[in-house]
């Protein structure tokens, strides 16, 4: 009821200024004594226009004076000031306050032209004004009057609080006149200065909340309410020995600023009416630096409440917004939510720091009672905190040192944190580096058991978004682990960016996730999962060789796997090399002690094992310069390592790549070359048997030309392990392929290779890596024997997966299309032919007239077949004309869009399309008309439709490039004026990456170089800038360059 009345429009006949002018002209003579002054408001309140009241429900009886809410709101407010004014004889504020001097002239000096004349009331001796018989004689009015009215009644244009004693005789006055003689007076209530509607006169009510602020709770108490508000102002007690903070040195813009006037009534911003008011004033641009000033003065005074207090205000907005309120109060809710933004979010800037830093420029008086609070709030917010304090931070080091604030933070804060809060904190977060870096701190201080949180992450997340995260976060850390025994921490903490033994555990992690999900690309890259986790784990064991022994431990990091002296284990580690090149016959020997060290459970000989593995990977690259013993011995040791299962996972794709690699190159090429053939060649022969194992690597070394020519019974050998697998009928379950140890099958290892070596991919796209070999191909129902030929070299072919336009039905042709009736064809060639940039919306307003929208296909098809495809200097004139006819013409857009498609296909399809320069003219300009008419207009070009990517690659196979770069060319030209598809949009990048992959094959004719480049110069982009694609196009079967238009054939050798 009481806030319905104040809703009501403070009513115009309140007296206006005149009221104030009059009392000036009757002089303080008229407060001399209580009869006086009374006789004084009879006499103004008839002078006055409207009688200086409005109706009101009580009825004036006998000698009553007709003054009503307004009238005395102006009365009070006119006292008050002169009172302030009088109290030392000088238009100045009272010395005794601090605070007065900012307030009256900094403030509220600049805010508003004051149309009081206060010479006039100056002249007289300002003692003479008796504010003793004011209070008496308005207290005359405490029953007649609806009170809180006479607090909204404020709100009129010549409103403004000048310093605190003025507040504080405003406030004396307000409390006397609204109680009687015999009852304590009423406090000022905040409901109609701060709550309500807002009030017409802003300036006014700013000065007054800023005034309530910076009065002592003895002058002016907010009345919170019970509860949350109660407890939002309880945040910030706590007894302090009286000494600000630092932070002197703050920049000027900062809200942060050593101010002469701090806070004493912090109360107050725990009131969401004065804290909403406040925020919502700030979005009037003149008052914005004063409302700032408010918050500013309250965030260094008591950060906490006003923390608290923000954050509590935007939830409760969030929670008013609920689905099934009526859509006007939404309105309101969401203007409410979005009021004072800007300031909020500078708010929000000062305050995290504050208190989710190690180092803040302001020190909190009891940040563990803001924390503990919010907690209580929103423990999202918290999260979200943490998590914004730590994503400033450039540097992995910094991070680590703010994720032990934080959590120290916590455990200090929040009751039984390392149950609750802290495992919510880790495991709520969206930001996986922040995760990441708080669980690896977390299990460094025995707070977390890291391989639990990680499977309980992919249970949650998915097994490919925490490989995916793991890669990520390890790419940036990996180059920065320690063991946790030495690392130096404050006390008991350790802070380290990465320990060996978490490290361990992602490692441990990656290696065990399956082939399928490791096969998966990564969004937005043309590269898999697993050959970045390769790329990691290779890079980790060059780093740190007996990280492996941790990787390879299966009980949570405990001391015996911690490693022995680096020292004394390379010592170890080259002694057995010696003997092995000492005496070839020991290499099986070692081999044989290898395993036992693998599996005996000593630290000590784990360690040399791993270090052994680890100097002969990193040895690989100077193979090439070994004598001819030692090459042999190492190539046979290499051979026997993978032969004996003693390499697993990743690390055994590792060292199958290595061989591959040595046995691609060319035997007689150079004494290099020849050397590392020859060490791939004796690492070969070890592990023959284990070839069935692995048909995807078979098929690579079988397409090695010069091992065909050279060692034909090798390759026949290996072709018919490749035979007998393919007629074992199930891959995967063949006895002969053991995954014991090794863990390791056929899928397995093509995603560890990555795109290197892979086998080309089918047109569906290599997701699942593998084509009619992979693992999981083999029949349902175990039909017994069926003879599958072996995996031959895939055969090229152009057409499939390429989309409707390409192969659609032949029978959808032009022919099929309704054309209209004659004379209209007449109309409609003439419009045509007379067509100008200069006259598009005449002639589409005449086409508008003549052809109804049902012949819209065959104008399509009229215009890409006769206009389009042989005109591309007036496409621009085509597309103004179009955009021309408006809501008539948008099915013509697509009539033609279908029409380009059909006639794109049908020059894909043409025998004449690589040797017919004019068909490829019509390809060309079909494709600057496509993407002029999608792309440009932010329209994408649909995979279903015309697969552009698998374009390019089954032109490259097949020997299109001629025809298929030009066309594709043109359509992403259409991207430059795109705000979607221009760089560095992923669908556009994808496409440059394979236009920058074909570009380097050798031998690639010069126009269509030429081609990419001239794209690349419209597109604004660099050749060398756009990221390469060859892991893809390794994957597609090598054109044959003899007689192939897209190649120039140097020599005959250059074929090879």
């Amino acid at each position: 009821m009481v806030s319905e009345v104040l809703k009501a429009v403070v009513p115009a006949t309140d007296g206006g200024p005149g009221i104030v002018n009059i009392l000036m002209d009757l002089g303080p003579a008229c407060t001399s004594n209580a009869g006086t002054f009374r006789d004084a408001l009879r006499l103004i309140t008839q002078k006055l226009p409207g009688g200086g009241h409005h109706h009101h429900h009580h009825h004036n009886s006998g000698g009553a004076i007709p003054l009503k809410e307004g009238g005395i709101a102006r009365l009070i407010h006119f006292f008050a000031a002169v009172g302030a004014r009088s109290k030392d004889g000088s238009s100045n504020t009272n010395s005794n306050n601090n605070n007065d001097a900012s307030l009256s002239s900094a403030f509220v000096g600049v805010l508003m032209n004051d149309t009081t004349d206060w010479n006039k009331a100056d002249q007289t001796s300002p003692s003479d004004w008796n504010l003793d018989v004011v209070s008496q004689v308005l207290t005359d009015f405490s029953l007649s009057l609806h009170w809180p009215l006479v607090a909204r009644s404020f709100d009129f244009p010549e409103f403004k609080i000048r310093d605190t004693r003025h507040l504080e005789l405003l406030l004396a006055l307000y409390s006397k006149a609204s109680g009687s003689n015999n009852r304590g007076g009423s406090l000022l209530p905040l409901e109609p200065i701060a709550g309500v509607g807002d009030w017409r006169n802003k300036e006014g009510q700013l000065t007054l909340l800023r005034a309530l602020l910076i009065v002592p709770p003895s002058v002016y108490k907010f009345l919170l309410e019970e509860g949350d508000e109660r407890k939002d102002a309880a945040a910030a007690l706590v007894q302090v020995d009286g000494t600000s903070g630092g932070g002197g040195g703050t920049s000027s813009s900062s809200l942060l600023q050593p101010s002469s006037s701090s806070c004493p009534n912090p109360g107050g911003f725990a009131s969401l009416k004065v804290l909403e008011r406040l925020l919502s004033l700030s979005d009037e641009p003149k008052l914005h630096q004063s409302a700032r000033e408010v918050l500013g003065m309250g965030l260094q005074s008591c950060p906490e409440i006003i923390l608290c207090a923000l954050v509590r205000l935007q939830l409760s907005n969030a929670v008013a917004a609920a689905p099934e309120t009526p859509p006007q109060q939404l309105a309101l809710i969401r203007a409410r939510a979005n009021a004072g933004m800007p300031l909020k979010g500078e708010l929000m800037r000062e305050l995290i720091p504050l208190f989710f830093s190690p180092n803040p420029k302001w020190v909190a008086k009891n940040p563990m009672g803001a924390i503990r609070r919010l907690w209580e709030i929103s423990p999202n917010t918290v999260v979200a905190a943490c998590v914004e304090a730590f994503k400033v931070l450039p540097t992995a080091e910094e991070r680590a040192e703010i994720v032990a604030f934080q959590c120290n933070l916590l455990r200090k804060s929040l009751p039984n944190a390392d149950n609750g809060a802290l495992q919510q904190v880790v495991s709520g977060s969206k930001d996986a580096d922040f995760a990441y870096t708080l669980a690896c701190y977390m299990s460094d201080n025995g707070l977390l058991d890291f391989t639990n949180w990680l499977s309980e992450r992919t249970n949650n997340l998915g097994k490919a978004a925490v490989a995916l995260q793991t890669i990520v976060f390890l790419k940036f850390t990996h180059n920065k682990a320690k063991l946790r025994k030495t690392a130096s921490g404050d006390g008991d903490s350790i802070k380290l960016v990465l320990s060996w033994e978490n490290l361990a555990c992602m490692l441990r992690m990656l290696t065990m996730v399956d082939n399928e999900t490791m096969n998966q690309v990564i969004p937005n890259t043309d590269t898999t999962l697993g050959s970045q986790g390769k790329i990691i784990l290779e890079r980790c064991l060059q780093m740190y060789p007996n990280i492996a022994t941790l990787t390879n431990s299966t009980g949570n990091n405990n001391a015996s796997s911690t490693p022995s002296q680096p020292d004394e284990i390379e010592e170890a580690a080259n002694s057995y090399f010696q003997r092995i090149y000492a005496s070839e016959e020991s290499a099986r020997e070692v081999v044989e002690m290898l395993k036992r060290f693998k599996t005996s459970g000593s630290s000590r000989e784990n360690d040399i094992f791993a270090c052994m593995i680890h100097n002969l990977f990193d040895e690989y690259r100077f193979f090439s310069k070994y004598p001819e013993k030692e090459l042999r011995i190492t190539g046979i040791l290499f051979g026997l390592l993978i032969k004996e299962q003693l390499v697993s996972s990743i690390t055994l794709g590792i060292a199958l790549r290595y061989v591959l690699e040595a046995l691609r190159k060319p035997p007689n090429q150079s004494p290099q070359s020849g050397k590392m053939f020859r060490f791939g060649m004796f690492a070969l022969e070890q592990f023959k048997e284990r070839l069935h194992e692995w048909p995807q690597y078979c098929s690579h070394i079988v397409q090695i030309g010069h091992l065909r020519e050279g060692y034909a019974a090798l390759v026949g050998e290996i072709e018919t392990a490749m035979d007998d697998n393919q007629s074992a009928g199930s891959v995967s379950t063949a006895p002969t392929a053991p995954t014991g140890a090794s863990g390791i099958t056929e899928s397995s290892v093509g995603s560890v290779l990555g795109g290197e070596i892979s086998v080309p991919s089918s047109s569906m796209g290599g997701f699942g890596g593998g084509t009619t070999e992979g693992v999981g191909s083999a029949p349902l129902g175990g039909l017994g024997k069926i003879d599958l030929p072996p995996p031959k070299p895939k055969k090229a072919v152009f057409g499939p997966g390429l989309g409707r336009a390409v192969n659609a039905p032949a029978e959808l042709n032009e022919n099929q299309n309704e054309a209209p009736p004659e004379q209209i064809l007449d109309r409609i060639h003439f419009i045509m032919n007379n067509l100008s940039i200069s006259n598009c919306a005449e002639k589409a307003n005449d086409l508008r007239d003549i052809l109804e929208r049902r012949y819209f296909p065959w104008l399509g098809n009229f215009f890409v077949v006769k206009r389009i495809s042989t005109q591309p200097n007036f496409h621009t004139m085509y597309l103004c004309f179009i955009d021309s006819l408006g809501e008539y013409g948008k099915g013509l857009i697509d009539a033609i869009i279908a029409s380009v498609y059909v006639n794109v296909g049908k020059l894909l399809r043409s025998q004449k399309i690589t040797t017919s320069t004019s068909e490829r003219s019509l390809l060309k300009n079909l494709g600057s008309w496509l993407g002029q008419i999608t792309l440009a207009r932010n329209r994408p070009i649909l995979q279903i439709m015309l697969d552009c990517k698998e374009l390019l690659f089954q032109g490259y196979e097949t020997g299109m490039l001629i025809a298929v770069t030009p066309f594709v060319a043109k359509i992403l030209e259409g991207a430059k004026n795109s705000t979607v598809f221009r760089p560095p949009n992923p669908w556009l990048m994808g496409l440059m990456g394979v236009f920058r992959a074909l570009y380097n094959v050798d031998d690639l004719k010069m126009n269509i170089k030429f081609e990419v480049e001239v794209l690349c110069k419209n597109l604004n982009l660099k050749l060398e800038d756009i990221p390469l694609s060859n892991a893809d196009l390794s994957k597609r079967v090598p054109p044959v360059k003899e007689k192939n238009p897209d190649f120039n054939l140097k020599s005959q050798s250059a074929a090879a």
